[in-house]
């Protein structure tokens, strides 16, 4: 297995954290870096230290021992190939990502070769930084601890120490920074808990309570290059052991929007919009458009906001508590309680097929499932949305995910479950022949179309709908009369999470920063 001391921390088993900065950055003076990364390696968080700090805090919380938040700020570094390649580096046997994710995942401009251009990203939605126009990152420092505050004097003690930033030998120029934060019971925008299933590793994990359904133990080479499990093991350059490719990306998330959309596709709650549009009042959903709205919105996702899985609980969410209008204090302990679907491919009344969880996590739908996992380390960015913003239904503060995923294959991860799984209508499998004929459609969240089906980017806006959006069969949100199959009846989409790009990076191990990178 992975040696916990040669790894870094946030690949497995993941950061303690508040709060977290990405630091990007280009290598200006090679020589000068590579002096200077041994000292730098000394203050990374490896996989060992990030466990023992977790493991301090979940004793403390079980024995009612920890007062308030314990200060603490842990560092990762990672290196996109035209870093590695300023460093020397051997160079991957891996197109994906050599040719970085501008070049995977935008779409072409008008008179672009589609070659250059393999995705379906708007370029004018990508933040400049991220374009190679604008001169290419190199690296990103990944910073994360118990406040911003904290974080910015622990970025200044080491990295900015280490490079000389600021003084006439410094190595590096810090292009572009993003900043996030953990908020209460780890929802995201949408209101849904985050970063829950995550894979369970051999070696690394306890395997011992699993039972063999749903989501099973993957192999350590599934996210750690150069180990049982990694398809490209005896492809990758031998000082990419313990490594692993990182996969940053900003997604935006329109959060008046989609809660509109969601009561949009409701029948009691769009009575109540029409209603308040009428009376010339601001929007308020009643108590049973909420629940409406509610099962609604968890089957697009394929849980409850607080985490229960809808298997379980298919109609009524067990931690909402309805009285009082909030979430119950247990509402995380059942979070996770099955990784197992309904596989009767005729019945949808718990977890659909066109769900996001299902469409990106399909466990037994799929047969080489386990191979196409990643570690989920997103952080939600932008300020919280308010009821009058969210009332108003268009979005006036930016707000959303900055998605960190870790894998030992971009392809098999990443791409795998963005663009051969979220943006095909017929993915992983096609269930067409269970529900009359049509496929579950794209994932109601993430997939995308086309920006023009000219094959045109012609500039669409964010809030605007998709022009010609695939329609996605669903069960009907009936609360009365819950559909046991799909109808033939579909939902047109809005273009809820708009992404403003990215990088692909590689995170090596302890050893390849001290004893390789500095003397390739």
């Amino acid at each position: 297995m992975p040696d916990q001391k040669n790894i870094q921390g946030d690949t497995w088993p993941r950061l303690p954290k508040k709060a977290e900065k990405f630091v990007f950055f280009r290598i200006t003076n090679p020589q000068e870096f590579k002096k200077g990364l041994p000292t730098m390696a000394d203050f990374i968080t490896t996989a060992h230290t990030a466990l023992k700090n977790r493991n301090d805090i979940f004793k403390k919380k079980a024995e009612g021992t920890l007062n308030g938040i314990i200060h603490l700020v842990s560092i990762n570094i990672a290196f996109s190939a035209n870093g590695l390649a300023k460093l020397g580096a051997e160079r991957f046997n891996d197109d994906i990502f050599n040719g970085g994710q501008f070049k995977d995942m935008t779409f072409p401009s008008e008179g672009e070769p589609d070659e250059d251009h393999q995705g379906l990203d708007p370029q004018q939605d990508w933040v400049n930084e991220f374009k190679p126009s604008s001169g290419g990152i190199d690296g990103v420092l990944t910073v994360a601890g118990d406040s911003l505050p904290s974080i910015e004097k622990m970025i200044g003690k080491t990295f900015d120490w280490v490079f000389n930033v600021g003084n006439d030998k410094q190595s590096i120029e810090i292009v572009y920074t993003r900043e996030g934060q953990v908020y209460p019971d780890h929802l995201e925008h949408f209101g849904w808990v985050d970063g829950i299933s995550q894979p369970i590793v051999k070696g690394l994990d306890d395997t011992s309570k699993t039972d063999g359904k749903g989501m099973k133990p993957v192999d350590p080479g599934v996210i750690f290059v150069g180990h049982e499990g990694d398809e490209n093991k005896n492809k990758s350059p031998e000082w990419a052991k313990d490594g692993s490719f990182m996969v940053f990306r900003i997604y935006e998330q329109l959060v008046p929007e989609f809660y509109h959309w969601c009561a949009a596709n409701c029948p009691i709650a769009t009575q109540e919009v029409i209603k308040c549009m009428e009376q010339g009042k601001p929007v308020e959903w009643s108590g049973r458009a909420m629940d409406q709205m509610g099962l609604f919105s968890s089957r697009l996702v394929g849980r409850w906001p607080a985490g229960a899985p809808m298997e379980l609980h298919p109609q009524e969410d067990p931690n909402w508590d309805r009285n009082k209008g909030q979430f119950g204090t247990s509402a995380l302990k059942t979070m996770n309680n099955t990784d197992d679907f309904n596989y009767n491919p005729a019945d949808q009344t718990r977890c659909p097929y066109a769900s996001h969880m299902r469409k990106t996590g399909p466990r037994n739908d799929y047969a080489d499932y386990a191979k196409h996992v990643m570690m989920r380390r997103g952080i939600p960015y932008g300020p919280w949305c308010e009821p009058p913003e969210q009332a108003g239904g268009v979005t006036q503060h930016e707000r959303g995910l900055l998605f960190v995923s870790y894998q030992s294959s971009i392809e098999n991860g990443f791409v795998t479950q963005q663009k051969r799984w979220a943006n095909a209508s017929d993915a992983p499998t096609d269930m067409a022949k269970h529900s009359g004929g049509a496929s579950q459609g794209i994932d109601p969240l993430i997939g995308q179309v086309h920006p023009n089906r000219n094959g045109k980017s012609t500039g669409v806006q964010i809030n605007a709908k998709y022009e010609d959006a695939p329609r996605i069969p669903f069960p009907d949100s009936d609360l009365e009369k819950p559909a046991s199959q799909v109808y033939g009846n579909s939902l047109a989409l809005d273009r809820i999470v708009v992404p403003h790009g990215g990088e692909y990076f590689f995170t090596p191990s302890i050893s390849a920063l001290k004893d390789y990178l500095p003397n390739a």
